[in-house]
């Protein structure tokens, strides 16, 4: 599995798109990202985002 860090500024921009952006389906790939730099599982991600 690929690792991924992200840094303090980055997590602060995916925080902000995932509700800013103007289009939803980037807002959900942001959620989805926001939550892999907080560290969750991409099976918990897959299920909170509806994303598989």
């Amino acid at each position: 599995m690929i690792r991924i860090e992200f840094t303090e500024k980055e997590k602060e921009a995916l925080n902000y798109e995932r509700y800013h952006h103007p289009h939803p389906r980037v807002q959900r790939k942001m959620e989805a990202l926001w939550l892999k730099s907080q560290g969750e599982s991409h099976k918990k991600i897959a299920k909170l985002t509806g994303i598989s």
